[in-house]
């Protein structure tokens, strides 16, 4: 709390006074950062684009944040009293089912699929995201080729291979 009131330029008391604990700051911290993306996540769902640009687009704003802000991501994504981020992946999964059912229903296929696939989706660019963060420096693509490359594996499966980039970035 002493670094985080110092970051803040204050007291530790008065972090005390919003915060009961370090807990609660990564809380609130988790809460306005998953709002933010969950704000992403809702323009992607709704834009005019077609699906495949549209899954394009969240997986972007996800990579985009492990890209600019990996402490902060670290931070609310501990599980040491973070948000609850299974609500959070559920709200982003509704978010995802919206391109993926349009998918489906102009393919002649079940919509109802479009929930569980979300799901498995969501859970994938967190897994890939989280290793590619981890990744050492000189193995770390850009996050544009990083967000092409999952959509493409996400839309494609597992015989995507690797992609034409929207990028030259490597």
């Amino acid at each position: 709390m002493d670094e985080f009131a110092a970051a803040m330029g204050t007291s530790k008391s008065i972090v005390y006074r919003y915060f009961t604990d370090k807990a609660g700051l990564q809380a609130a911290v988790s809460e306005l950062v998953l709002e933010e993306m969950a704000e992403a996540f809702e323009t992607a769902a709704h834009s005019q684009a077609d699906p495949r640009q549209r899954l394009r687009q969240m997986v972007g704003v996800y990579v985009d944040m492990l890209d600019s802000s990996p402490n902060v991501y670290r931070f609310v994504t501990r599980a040491d009293g973070g948000a609850d981020l299974s609500a959070f992946l559920t709200a982003i999964s509704r978010y995802v089912q919206i391109p993926l059912a349009d998918a489906l229903a102009a393919a002649g296929d079940d919509a109802d699929l479009a929930p569980t696939w979300a799901a498995g989706m969501v859970g994938f660019v967190r897994g890939v995201g989280e290793s590619w963060l981890a990744a050492e420096a000189d193995e770390h693509t850009t996050a544009e080729v990083m967000a092409d490359l999952i959509s493409h594996w996400l839309w494609t499966g597992a015989d995507a291979g690797a992609p034409t980039l929207t990028t030259d970035e490597r």
